[in-house]
């Protein structure tokens, strides 16, 4: 029996040596096939660029090397540099373009205006009534006016700050009632009224030691009327001594020599006033320069300088 057991065992010793040996041999083999079927792959360099395309290299040399001239954008005839951005406003849904001229943001004030003299609050409606350079004078007054809004040595001449403020008036009626020698002549205003008669020649007044008048001629003249039928329109040229103007005085109707006086103001400072006689001199505060007072009307006055320069309409204020 243990004969047997023993015999079994060497069987068995014997089997498992043969296994191992297969197996040995088996690895042998597949790691010599295994190497056998390694590639061994060549890779390229990340560092080598390889070959440029000839023909990109020479229209690149021949870019670089061709001289190039800038040209830049033109907006209504005026070239915009690249290095300069377009100033754009907006005011209410529409955009202005302050390089173009139309539309005008402040109108009439033009866009080249506001730009050229980089005058502030342009966003402001009434940038046209301040003014940048202090002087005294709106920005739409200089741009009327042609001078600089920034620069206040340069203003349109001072008479453009004096108005007219007033005219007033001193009344002098007279009447002829008569149309036979010597001749009634009546003196209405200024009180106190009186009356004088006088014949061709005569030289009178109707104040004590005056003497303004003189009696040149006298007409008789009739003219149809439907009332009365014919109407007296008798006419005694005079000759006002004052103003050595010659004149008519027609029967029945007044006839006014009012003189009068301009109140004029003066725009800038404390704005003082002048009152001047027609014919009469005076001076803008501060200027220098003496006017003369040439004539009056309503709404405006006619002044000069006494150096004889143009002359110059001031209008009421």
């Amino acid at each position: 029996m243990q004969n047997r057991n023993g015999n079994y065992e060497k069987v068995l010793l014997g089997v498992a040596a043969a296994i191992a040996l297969g197996v040995a041999g088996y690895l042998v083999w597949t790691s010599q096939s295994f190497s056998e079927r390694l590639v061994r792959r060549t890779g390229n360099s990340k560092n080598d660029p390889g070959q440029p395309p000839t023909a990109l290299v020479d229209a690149t040399i021949k870019r670089l090397t061709e001289k190039t001239t800038w040209v830049s954008p033109v907006i209504n005839g005026k070239p915009v540099p690249l290095n300069k951005s377009i100033l754009l406003v907006k005011k209410g849904d529409q955009l202005f373009d302050l390089q173009l001229e139309e539309p005008q943001l402040r109108p009439p004030m033009t866009n080249s205006y506001l730009v050229q003299n980089d005058l502030p609050n342009i966003l402001s409606p009434n940038v046209g009534d301040l003014d940048a350079d202090a002087d005294g004078f709106s920005n739409l007054e200089e741009f009327n006016a042609k001078t600089s809004p920034r620069d206040p040595k340069s203003h349109p001449p001072f008479t453009d700050k004096l108005v007219l403020k007033r005219r007033i008036t001193y009344d002098y009626i007279i009447k002829l009632n008569s149309s036979s020698s010597p001749y009634q002549v009546q003196r209405l205003k200024p009180d106190p009224k009186k009356s004088v008669f006088v014949s061709p020649g005569d030289e009178f007044g109707f104040d004590k030691d005056v003497i303004r008048f003189k009696a040149v001629g006298f007409e008789a003249k009739k003219t149809a009327d439907p009332t009365v039928g014919e109407k007296d329109v008798s006419e005694l040229t005079m000759i006002d001594k004052a103003t050595n103007k010659e004149f008519k005085l027609v029967r029945g109707s007044e006839t006014n020599l009012a003189e009068y006086e301009a109140e004029f103001e003066f725009l800038l400072g404390d704005r003082p006033t002048r009152t001047v006689k027609k014919g009469d001199t005076f001076q803008i505060p501060g200027i220098g320069t003496t006017y003369r007072l040439l004539e009056i009307e309503e709404n405006s006055a006619v002044i000069q300088p006494v150096d004889g320069g143009e002359a110059i309409t001031v209008t009421r204020g």
